[in-house]
Protein backbone atom coordinates (compact mmCIF):
# COMPACT_ATOMS: atom_id res chain seq x y z
CA UNK A 1 0.00 0.00 0.00
CA UNK A 2 1.61 3.25 -1.07
CA UNK A 3 0.99 6.80 1.12
CA UNK A 4 0.95 10.43 -1.35
CA UNK A 5 0.54 13.77 0.01
CA UNK A 6 -2.81 15.03 -1.80
CA UNK A 7 -3.15 19.01 -2.24
CA UNK A 8 -4.88 19.23 0.60
CA UNK A 9 -1.87 18.16 3.00
CA UNK A 10 -3.26 14.74 4.30
CA UNK A 11 -1.61 11.12 3.29
CA UNK A 12 -4.03 9.16 0.50
CA UNK A 13 -3.19 5.73 0.83
CA UNK A 14 -4.17 3.31 -2.42
CA UNK A 15 -4.40 -0.29 -2.57
CA UNK A 16 -3.69 -0.25 -6.51
CA UNK A 17 -2.50 1.70 -8.84
CA UNK A 18 -5.79 2.16 -10.66
CA UNK A 19 -7.36 3.51 -7.10
CA UNK A 20 -4.27 6.22 -7.65
CA UNK A 21 -5.27 6.39 -11.06
CA UNK A 22 -8.80 7.00 -10.81
CA UNK A 23 -8.31 9.78 -7.68
CA UNK A 24 -5.83 11.82 -9.82
CA UNK A 25 -6.05 14.66 -11.74
CA UNK A 26 -7.29 15.07 -15.65
CA UNK A 27 -3.91 16.49 -16.45
CA UNK A 28 -2.43 13.12 -14.61
CA UNK A 29 -4.60 10.68 -16.73
CA UNK A 30 -4.08 12.00 -19.83
CA UNK A 31 -0.09 12.10 -19.13
CA UNK A 32 -0.33 8.25 -18.22
CA UNK A 33 -2.68 7.15 -21.15
CA UNK A 34 -0.24 9.07 -23.66
CA UNK A 35 2.35 7.13 -22.08
CA UNK A 36 0.69 3.87 -22.41
CA UNK A 37 -0.58 4.40 -25.39
CA UNK A 38 2.82 4.49 -27.69
CA UNK A 39 3.84 1.34 -25.58
CA UNK A 40 0.55 -0.56 -26.42
CA UNK A 41 0.65 0.56 -29.64
CA UNK A 42 4.30 -1.12 -30.11
CA UNK A 43 2.80 -4.09 -28.51
CA UNK A 44 0.54 -4.59 -31.35
CA UNK A 45 2.87 -3.23 -33.78
CA UNK A 46 5.06 -6.23 -32.71
CA UNK A 47 2.07 -9.10 -32.15
CA UNK A 48 1.09 -8.58 -35.82
CA UNK A 49 4.04 -8.59 -37.42
CA UNK A 50 5.31 -12.08 -35.72
CA UNK A 51 1.89 -13.42 -36.81
CA UNK A 52 2.36 -12.32 -40.22
CA UNK A 53 6.21 -13.38 -40.38
CA UNK A 54 4.54 -17.09 -39.21
CA UNK A 55 1.73 -16.83 -41.88
CA UNK A 56 4.22 -16.50 -44.26
CA UNK A 57 5.98 -19.07 -43.43
CA UNK A 58 3.63 -21.45 -43.50
CA UNK A 59 2.78 -20.37 -46.90
CA UNK A 60 5.92 -21.01 -47.97
CA UNK A 61 6.39 -24.33 -46.19
CA UNK A 62 3.84 -26.33 -48.89
CA UNK A 63 6.29 -24.85 -51.77
CA UNK A 64 9.52 -26.03 -50.68
CA UNK A 65 10.60 -29.20 -52.08
CA UNK A 66 9.95 -32.63 -49.99
CA UNK A 67 12.59 -34.12 -48.25
CA UNK A 68 15.13 -30.32 -49.60
CA UNK A 69 17.17 -28.72 -46.72
CA UNK A 70 14.88 -26.00 -47.22
CA UNK A 71 11.63 -27.77 -46.26
CA UNK A 72 13.64 -28.67 -42.76
CA UNK A 73 14.58 -25.38 -42.38
CA UNK A 74 11.34 -24.08 -42.67
CA UNK A 75 9.56 -26.46 -40.64
CA UNK A 76 12.34 -25.97 -37.84
CA UNK A 77 11.47 -21.90 -38.00
CA UNK A 78 7.48 -22.72 -37.66
CA UNK A 79 7.97 -25.06 -34.64
CA UNK A 80 10.13 -22.29 -33.43
CA UNK A 81 8.03 -19.21 -33.62
CA UNK A 82 5.14 -21.51 -32.33
CA UNK A 83 7.16 -22.08 -29.44
CA UNK A 84 7.73 -18.46 -28.99
CA UNK A 85 4.30 -17.68 -29.60
CA UNK A 86 3.04 -19.76 -26.57
CA UNK A 87 5.32 -18.66 -24.11
CA UNK A 88 4.18 -15.30 -25.03
CA UNK A 89 1.03 -15.93 -24.77
CA UNK A 90 1.62 -17.87 -21.01
CA UNK A 91 3.84 -14.81 -20.42
CA UNK A 92 1.11 -12.20 -21.20
CA UNK A 93 -1.71 -14.54 -18.85
CA UNK A 94 0.43 -14.64 -16.21
CA UNK A 95 0.83 -10.25 -16.18
CA UNK A 96 -2.98 -10.05 -17.30
CA UNK A 97 -3.01 -12.43 -13.79
CA UNK A 98 -0.84 -10.09 -11.88
CA UNK A 99 -2.42 -6.94 -12.88
CA UNK A 100 -5.62 -8.52 -11.86
CA UNK A 101 -4.62 -9.96 -8.40
CA UNK A 102 -4.02 -6.64 -6.99
CA UNK A 103 -7.52 -5.55 -7.02
CA UNK A 104 -8.60 -8.64 -5.89
CA UNK A 105 -6.65 -8.08 -2.89
CA UNK A 106 -4.26 -11.50 -3.96
CA UNK A 107 -1.53 -11.64 -0.99
CA UNK A 108 0.67 -14.15 -2.69
CA UNK A 109 0.81 -13.80 -6.52
CA UNK A 110 2.59 -16.31 -7.25
CA UNK A 111 1.21 -19.26 -5.21
CA UNK A 112 -2.28 -17.57 -6.94
CA UNK A 113 -1.27 -18.12 -10.24
CA UNK A 114 0.20 -21.81 -9.68
CA UNK A 115 -2.93 -22.89 -8.32
CA UNK A 116 -5.15 -21.49 -11.12
CA UNK A 117 -2.75 -22.99 -13.72
CA UNK A 118 -2.88 -26.42 -11.90
CA UNK A 119 -6.55 -26.37 -11.62
CA UNK A 120 -7.55 -24.82 -14.80
CA UNK A 121 -9.24 -22.01 -13.14
CA UNK A 122 -8.74 -19.80 -16.42
CA UNK A 123 -11.76 -19.22 -18.79
CA UNK A 124 -11.81 -19.50 -22.37
CA UNK A 125 -10.52 -15.96 -23.16
CA UNK A 126 -8.26 -16.52 -20.44
CA UNK A 127 -9.96 -14.71 -17.66
CA UNK A 128 -8.79 -16.04 -14.03
CA UNK A 129 -12.09 -17.38 -12.54
CA UNK A 130 -11.33 -15.45 -9.03
CA UNK A 131 -14.92 -16.43 -7.26
CA UNK A 132 -13.73 -20.30 -7.92
CA UNK A 133 -9.85 -19.57 -6.62
CA UNK A 134 -10.95 -17.81 -3.65
CA UNK A 135 -13.08 -20.56 -2.63
CA UNK A 136 -10.21 -22.91 -3.24
CA UNK A 137 -7.20 -21.18 -1.19
CA UNK A 138 -9.07 -18.68 0.65
CA UNK A 139 -5.84 -17.87 2.53
CA UNK A 140 -4.01 -16.64 -0.77
CA UNK A 141 -7.17 -13.22 -0.34
CA UNK A 142 -6.61 -10.31 1.66
CA UNK A 143 -10.29 -9.99 3.72
CA UNK A 144 -11.92 -6.75 4.66
CA UNK A 145 -10.42 -5.48 7.65
CA UNK A 146 -8.09 -8.97 8.42
CA UNK A 147 -4.90 -10.62 7.20
CA UNK A 148 -5.30 -12.92 4.75
CA UNK A 149 -6.97 -16.10 5.99
CA UNK A 150 -10.16 -17.50 6.44
CA UNK A 151 -9.61 -17.48 10.53
CA UNK A 152 -11.00 -13.85 10.63
CA UNK A 153 -8.39 -13.28 12.94
CA UNK A 154 -6.01 -10.43 12.95
CA UNK A 155 -1.90 -11.72 12.49
CA UNK A 156 -1.23 -10.15 15.76
CA UNK A 157 -3.60 -11.88 17.64
CA UNK A 158 -2.33 -15.01 16.45
CA UNK A 159 1.67 -13.78 17.11
CA UNK A 160 3.82 -16.69 19.50
CA UNK A 161 5.49 -13.63 21.23
CA UNK A 162 1.88 -12.26 22.49
CA UNK A 163 0.94 -16.21 23.39
CA UNK A 164 4.07 -16.22 25.55
CA UNK A 165 3.46 -13.15 27.35
CA UNK A 166 -0.03 -13.80 28.09
CA UNK A 167 1.32 -17.09 29.37
CA UNK A 168 3.75 -15.31 31.45
CA UNK A 169 1.35 -12.69 32.70
CA UNK A 170 -0.97 -15.91 33.78
CA UNK A 171 -3.99 -14.48 31.61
Amino acid sequence: MSDTENTTGKTASYETFEDFLNTADDAVKELYKKHTDGLNSALDKERTSRKDLEKQMKDLLPKAEKGSELERELAEKVRLLEEADKKYSEIERRAKFAEEASSEKCVNTKAAYALAATEGLFNENGTVKWKELKTLAPELFKLSGTDAGSTGKRALDNDINAALRQAALGR
